[in-house]
This record gives structure tokens, sequence and C-alpha cells, in this order.
């Protein structure tokens, strides 16, 4: 038997109704379409919607009655009590002493340090306007006109239109179903609704300049001029999500909404075919704008005019040597190097420190040629060598 007769046994045997000469068979007009599992689209889109829970939270828009994809996104049993650091990067006061092992998620945003390229130092100054347009301390809150507020109207409208169009069709199960999903989505924002608490200084006694350095993962510093009010409230103190709803109340309210948007599902599958098709189409159209939503910068999201960014000094050097000399020299200290532990704990390195201090103000004073001389008479065995060399390559 050769090859032909064997190909056209299998087609008889697997496709026979290709082999018979029948055509694909698609419905005849669109309501031959089958949405008995539309739900599914409301539940969709989780993944999206996981990094906009807080700052869709944070302004009083998460309280209209709205359509939200995925709103089970905000049903949980507890809710985060600050925003996410940023665990790669460390500050250090160049005077005061503080160290934080972490990069607060506001200043994160605000400088981007991640993005600066290796071996950059990036100098700029911070000032605060004492006073806002009412008399009052200007404090971070959500963008005005900012994307998740822009949707969170947008899925108003989508619920006001959809409620609209059940009532004139007179399809009793898409009211209740519009109602449950839209009261659902304004009982999550009560209940997670909060406001930004930056930790602020009481006392007003003297203290060091609040000047501050940033040490990027990738080797790049960010040296921040500011007083130390600013330098509390950004990189030492940790910010809190200050909700308005107690916890146990919040717990109530959650579990609340979680049997409502249950009951929304199953009305959601009996009502006519209209309105699953609207509802499908909604949910599938706000999936696609949150998604766009999550590729917009963070920093876009929030209002940060509370404080003013000067940019005063950017450069870029060869080597990681080059850079600690050049920030050395901007900051005039060296001490906050160890305690950033921004080099290896060698007898080299606490010589070379030693002299870099001394020559600050001496422009033709090497860094590499000295740290080179200092390594090749150090004993060629010790831990530090190897952590030299690894940044210089980094």
């Amino acid at each position: 038997m050769d090859q032909k007769w064997i190909k056209r046994l299998i087609l008889l045997r697997f496709l026979p109704t290709a082999a018979a000469g029948s055509v694909l068979n698609f419905p005849k007009d669109v309501r031959g379409i089958q949405l008995d599992i539309v739900g599914l689209l409301a539940i969709v889109g989780e993944s999206a919607m996981s990094g906009h829970v807080q700052p869709a939270t944070g302004s009083f828009t998460a309280l209209l009655p709205r359509f939200i994809p995925a709103p089970q996104s905000f049903l949980t049993t507890t809710r985060p009590w600050r925003l996410p650091p940023n665990p790669a990067c460390s500050v250090v006061g160049i005077r005061s002493g503080n160290l934080s092992q972490t990069l607060n998620f506001f200043p994160d945003i605000l400088h981007g340090i991640d993005e600066l390229p290796r071996f950059t130092v990036r100098v700029i100054s911070i000032t605060r306007p004492m006073k806002g347009d009412e008399g009052l301390i200007k404090n971070i809150k959500v963008r005005r006109f900012g994307p998740l507020n822009m949707l969170a109207i947008i899925g108003m409208l989508f619920f006001i239109g959809l409620l609209v169009e059940a009532i004139i069709l007179d399809d009793g199960m898409a009211v209740l179903t519009v109602l449950f999903l839209g009261v659902t989505s304004s009982m999550v924002g009560f209940g997670s609704l909060w406001r930004v608490d930056l930790q602020r200084r009481q006392d007003k006694r003297e203290v060091p300049s609040g000047d501050v350095v940033v040490l990027g993962r990738q080797g790049a510093f960010l040296v921040v001029h500011c007083n130390e009010d600013i330098a509390r409230e950004l990189y030492f103190g940790q910010e809190r999500c200050n909700y308005y709803v107690g916890e146990r109340l919040f717990q109530v309210i959650a579990a609340s909404a979680t049997f409502m948007f249950m009951a929304s599902v199953i009305f959601l599958a009996n009502c006519t075919w209209d309105l699953q098709a609207s509802i499908g189409l909604s949910y599938i159209t706000l999936n696609g704008l949150y998604w766009i939503a999550a590729l917009i910068p963070s920093r876009m999201q929030w209002d940060l005019s509370a404080y003013e960014v000067d940019d005063e000094e950017l450069t870029t050097s060869a080597t990681y040597t080059d850079m600690l000399v050049k920030v050395i020299r901007v900051t005039r200290e060296t001490r906050w190097i160890r305690r950033g532990k921004a080099v290896p704990e060698t007898e080299a390195w606490d010589r070379w420190l030693k002299e870099a201090g001394e020559s600050i103000t001496d422009p033709k004073w090497n860094g590499r040629e000295r740290l080179t001389k200092l390594m090749s008479d150090a004993p060629s065995t010790t831990v530090g060598s190897v952590g030299v060399m690894w940044m210089e390559e980094r």
C-alpha cells in the first residue's frame, strides 16, 4: 500500500466530515452565538487589576458605582499598610548617619533611579512649599485627572448606560445584575478608601543637614540636597495607608461584597441575549483600558507637586572608582560610604577613603591609580580584592 492510500485512510478515519466535502459550520446570525458563560468576563483581568488596587482606592472616585474588571482583586481579608518599596536600593544620610535598606515608594517613582545609566552620579535638590492653596501643608495624593480616576468615570458611564438599557428592554434580571455589580464596586471602594500618611518630624530642634545619597543596584548614585523634614518624609520614615474604615468593618464589607458579586454573576447568566452581549462588550473594553493604564508609568498616577525637584548635575564615569571620587567631591564626606556599605571592608579601602577625604579639593588626585597601588600592596587573597574587582566590572 503506497503512501497516497495511507493518507486517504487517515483522512477518512479522523476527518470524515472533511472527506465528505462538508463545510465548517458557523451560527446563522449574531443571536446564534451562545453567551451563557459571559459571566467569566467579569472576573477576567485580575493580573492587570492587582497593580491598580491601591491607587484606585486612594481617591474618592472609588465610591462611584461603576463597572470594574475583576472586582475580586479588591476582595481580600487584609489590606496593605504601605505602598511597595524598592528593595534593590538603599538610602544613607550624608551627615545624619541614617540608613534605610530600601527606597520608599514615592521617592522611587519621583526619581526613577533604576533608569539611570551605570556609574552615574545625579545631583538634585528637593524643596517643599510650606503651604498649599488652602493654607495647609500639601500632601501626596492620587492625580485628579490621572488614568485611574478617568477610568472610574468611564466605568460609571458604563454602569449608567447598561442600567438604562436594561430598564428600556424590561430585563429585570439585567437590572439586578447591573445594580449588584455597581453597588459591589462602591462597597469595596468604601472599605479600601485611604489617604497617604507621611511620617513628619514633630520636634523642631537643630539637627544635621538632611542631605542623602540613594545607592542604586546598577552602580548609580543619586545625591539629594534637602532638609531633615523632607528626608524624614520621603526616605527614612515609612509612609502609611491611613484607611477611613476600621479593619473589622472592612472585613464585613468585603464579605458582603463577595456574596453580592457571586449573586450578580448568577443573575448575569439569566439575562436576555442583548444585555449579556452589552455587558460582555463593556468588560472587554474596560479590560483593555485597564491594561493600557498598567503600561503608564506610576508617576503619572500620583500628584507629587508637593515637592519641587531641581536637577543640578548629571555625570557618568568609566568605572566605579571614578564614580566614587566624583560623589565624594560632591558630598564632601566619606563616612556615609562606609555606613552605606558602598565599598568592601578592607584595609586598602579604608586607606583609600582616608586619602579621598583629604584630597576632596585636590583636582589632581587620581583615585583610580591610588586604589590600584593600594590593592597591589595588599595580599592578593583578601576578600576585599574580589569585591573591588566585581565593582570595577559591574
